[in-house]
């Protein structure tokens, strides 16, 4: 091997090696880019992070969920949709509509986070409204007349015996 294949070889390694530290460099700063992206990014189940865009139940109801989602109440169809403007004071859809809250406040964080929760809410929407459901004994002003509240009264229930729980033991 002669001086000049020597210095030729070397002189094509050297290039080689910087082309591979050029594109070494890059990779690195592309990964700095994205570490960076994902940093700034709100993941879901890092909503600690991020307030609730609605500080209640009550404004999330008033200002999101009843003027995104208005059901005709009365008869529709074969159908009839009940609602109690003193929504409120049932226990059963005060605890629907407060899961319902916090599942939309956890959802709009993720990308796709909405379409899991309007399965939930197509899921709840009925049983909320419906005949069987907490407003069934109450009316909506309007073409029905004057408002109407009724309180469903608790369902009795006998306490168990002393050591029914303890079948597992």
């Amino acid at each position: 091997m002669t001086a000049t294949t020597s210095q030729g070889i070397r002189t094509e390694a050297a290039t080689q090696l910087d082309e591979l530290g050029a594109q070494v460099a890059s990779l690195a700063a592309q990964v700095a880019d994205l570490q960076q992206a994902q940093a700034e990014r709100v993941h879901p189940g890092d909503g600690d992070d991020q307030p609730p865009l609605y500080s209640t139940v009550e404004q999330w109801v008033t200002t999101y969920l009843l003027p995104t989602f208005p059901r005709p109440v009365g008869e529709v169809g074969m159908t009839r949709w009940h609602w109690c403007e003193q929504w409120w004071r049932h226990d059963e859809a005060v605890t629907r509509l407060t899961a319902l809250w916090y599942g939309w406040e956890q959802a709009r964080l993720q990308m796709t986070g909405m379409l899991p929760w309007l399965r939930e809410l197509d899921h709840q929407l009925p049983i909320l409204y419906g005949d069987d459901g907490p407003f069934r004994n109450c009316a909506a002003s309007g073409e029905l007349g004057e408002p109407r509240h009724h309180s469903l009264s608790e369902m009795p229930a006998e306490q168990a015996p002393e050591n029914w729980w303890k079948w597992w033991e």
